[in-house]
């Protein structure tokens, strides 16, 4: 039984990974639009109901959340099901939840293997099939959040590395294949937000390095991604088969 939102008649947006840093700027900027929100977790729990305990105390059932494990192969099914049992719609997808940590090929697992190419490349590709009924109904759109390493590689990191490639090809294979019902776009951030661990002097190190070797030579903002993506889904409707780099002008030094 369907129990649809009372605003139902505004734009409904699923973010996965929406409970921290990238992912709840964007849903920030997202309910600034006058949006209604689909947020997804898997571990942050306690973050992801305080971000839609505040979105419904300003807008009264303009948030809900469904938490799943990506690396499942049936996660997307969930997603997409709660989400239109709950709005009734889906107007928009943006593929943000992605795992990140070093897999020097060596010694990677398979196990690690199939963990990152399922969640950062799989299961986007999956919530995208899953929804695409609801898209076309609304003429609606995808934005995958990628990495400039995509494109140029990053040492240690073989799984990450070919998965976000894997989930750039098929960003633009997509956009030509689903077109025109849908547009499918791609964002691929620079150096936006360290990890959150303590850091080594050596980390500091390197991290001052990549600073060094952007061309702005500062660290970028989580809403800097946010006005991105908010740009590829509400404003930019002639744009389909594109990937933006937000990246500070980091790309020229790899």
């Amino acid at each position: 039984m369907k129990t649809q939102s009372t605003n139902s008649q505004r734009p409904t947006v699923l973010i996965t990974g929406a409970a921290l840093r990238l992912g709840k700027a964007m849903a920030e900027a997202f309910f600034a639009r006058d949006c209604n929100l689909m947020l997804h977790y898997r571990q942050s729990g306690e973050a992801a109901e305080s971000l839609a305990h505040h979105f419904n105390q300003i807008r009264a059932g303009s948030c809900h959340l469904v938490q799943a494990n990506l690396s499942r192969p049936y996660a997307s099914k969930t997603i997409i099901e709660s989400t239109i049992n709950h709005f009734g719609r889906l107007d928009h997808v943006v593929n943000n939840a992605s795992i990140f940590y070093p897999t020097p090929f060596e010694s990677m697992s398979e196990n690690e293997l199939l963990s990152i190419i399922q969640t950062n490349a799989l299961a986007p590709i999956s919530l995208i099939k899953q929804a695409l009924s609801y898209l076309k109904q609304s003429n609606g759109s995808v934005v995958n959040l990628i990495d400039i390493y995509a494109q140029s590689g990053l040492k240690n990191h073989t799984a990450y590395v070919a998965a976000k490639s894997a989930l750039e090809a098929a960003t633009f294979q997509l956009a030509y294949e689903l077109a025109p019902e849908v547009r499918i776009n791609g964002v691929s951030p620079g150096a936006i937000l360290w990890p959150d661990n303590e850091t080594t002097s050596d980390q500091e190190k390197a991290r001052q390095q990549i600073l060094e070797n952007t061309a702005l030579k500062r660290l970028g903002e989580p809403e800097d991604i946010a006005a991105t993506v908010i740009y590829l889904t509400l404003d930019a409707s002639y744009t389909t088969g594109s990937v933006i780099k937000v990246d500070g002008g980091r790309r020229w030094y790899l």
